[in-house]
């Protein structure tokens, strides 16, 4: 191959296999630039993006404020005026600082209704089941005058209101061994003062109106006081004025035996001295059938209540006859079931007797303090047969709150007879018990201050030779008493 001219001039000799190409040099300086443009381009755009996404993070806040509103118009404010300095007035006592402090006008203070009977009843009842121990009667408008009265029951401050029961305590006098061996645990009845919650009952509006509401209102006001007529039937008849006549000749007052003014004015306005209570499933459960016969009675674990009725009338220490009138729409007590009664508690403390005097002709029991006043006033039965009844000064010698009985086929020969009995048997205790709930044993032996089976009795049937009391009523005897207590029984 011959060698072109352009190389034959220029004297140098041409690679074999290559031709020269200014088109390319010129190609190549183009793909330099537009590389350094997108790199440039690139930079710019990442630079960009990092600056977007520094400043997009507090974007969202920055959206979520709201716009802050132009400020209004400041008013010009008036020209300064000198302020008058008062003299510096004296610092108050601390504890006024609270209300003096405070510039304002205060509001003048709102009256507080002060509490009912039904709140201040209600608020002892809750106090005294949370401590039983904390039992206090405060007296009456009358008696902190110097004028005698009943006991109203103190306000507490508690957390609900407004009342049955601190509940009255267990008895404290100790059980006498045959008594425990003789008495298993069976279910007894709710007593009246544990009832929680139990709305009163109002008296009517008139108090010089002696209807039987307001007869039996004044009954249980005595009754708390322990000036009893035996049991609360709203009857001004002659055990409520046997009552009334003690409760006078303790008070200084004339012994009228009757409701009259001065008597309402030493007792006080009673109030409201009727509850609702609810009949337990307990209650129901204490009733029991009834043993016919002697020896059923020896038999029986326990001689309880027979009827719902003679339970509740009991409770509330009034008749039936009377529960059932205040109850004219209750057929049957249930449990669940509402029935009203007599408030009887909270009571009085019991007092401690000095001596007992039992007035047989008016068979009465009377509780004396040191200086011979009345302290306390009990219906009672005596001796049918006078040359039983015991006269002169006995002393007490033996307590028993859960007695038992022995049956002495020589007291009752008859019953004996009929069931060929032949020997003595120990009957178990219980409120159907002969002697009931409490037994007071007297230094005559075979004598004694009891409870009884038939409290509606009391002072009508007569007994064997002892003095026999409602059960509520003996209970509250057995403890006012002590081993040697003098009793003087007068004809």
């Amino acid at each position: 191959m011959r060698p072109s001219a352009k190389g034959k001039a220029s004297g140098k000799t041409p690679r074999a296999g290559r031709t020269p190409n200014p088109r390319r040099r010129k190609d190549n300086f183009s793909i330099l630039i537009w590389t350094a443009v997108a790199l440039g381009v690139l930079l710019v755009g990442l630079g960009f993006l990092y600056f977007k996404i520094q400043h997009g993070k507090e974007a969202p806040l920055t959206e979520q404020q709201p716009p802050v509103p132009p400020a209004p118009p400041q008013p010009i404010p008036p020209p300064p005026v000198e302020p008058t300095v008062p003299k510096p007035a004296p610092k108050p006592p601390p504890e006024e600082t609270a209300h003096t402090a405070n510039p304002e006008p205060i509001a003048p203070p709102v009256p507080v209704k002060p509490l009912t009977l039904k709140e201040r009843a209600d608020a002892e009842t809750d106090r005294l089941l949370e401590n039983p121990a904390a039992k206090t009667v405060t007296p009456s408008p009358q008696a902190a005058a110097g004028k005698p009265g009943i006991p109203v029951v103190p306000t507490a401050q508690v957390k609900p209101v407004p009342g049955a029961v601190a509940p009255p305590a267990a008895k404290e006098t100790p059980v006498s061994p045959s008594a425990t061996a003789a008495s298993p645990p069976l279910v007894q009845p709710v007593p009246l003062g544990q009832a929680k919650g139990a709305p009163v009952r109002a008296l009517p509006l008139d108090p010089n109106k002696l209807d039987t509401e307001r007869i039996a209102a004044y009954q249980v006001a005595l009754e708390r006081i322990h000036f009893s007529c035996g049991f609360i039937d709203g009857d001004q008849g002659m055990r409520t004025q046997r009552m009334l006549r003690a409760y006078q000749a303790s008070r200084g007052l004339s012994t009228t035996g009757m409701l009259d003014q001065p008597t309402r004015d030493a007792i006080g306005e009673p109030g409201e001295p009727f509850l609702n209570y609810t009949v337990t499933a307990d209650d129901v459960a204490s009733i029991m059938p009834k043993p016919a016969t002697w020896i059923e009675k020896s038999k029986a674990k326990r001689l309880g209540y027979n009827d719902i009725w003679e339970m509740l009338a009991e409770k509330f220490h009034c008749t039936r006859a009377y529960l059932k009138a205040l109850n004219h729409g209750v057929t049957q007590p249930e449990a669940g079931i509402e029935v009203i009664g007599p408030k009887v508690f909270p009571a009085a403390p019991i007092p401690m007797a000095a001596s007992l005097r039992i007035n047989l002709g008016e068979t009465t029991l009377e509780a004396l303090d040191a200086n011979g006043k009345i302290i306390a006033f009990f219906p009672c039965s005596i001796a049918k047969d006078k040359n039983k009844r015991p006269n002169g000064v006995l002393t007490v010698k033996v307590v028993d709150p859960h007695p038992d009985y022995t049956f002495d086929p020589a007291l009752f020969a008859d019953a004996a007879k009929a069931e060929n009995i032949t020997h003595k048997m120990m009957i178990p205790p219980g409120p159907r018990n002969p002697v009931g709930t409490a037994w007071v044993g007297l230094s005559l032996p075979g004598y004694g201050i009891h409870g009884t089976p038939e409290p509606e009795n009391i002072s009508r049937t007569q007994s064997h030779g002892c003095f026999r009391l409602a059960n509520w009523n003996a209970e509250k005897v057995l403890k006012m008493v002590k081993v040697g207590t003098p009793v003087d029984v007068e004809p």
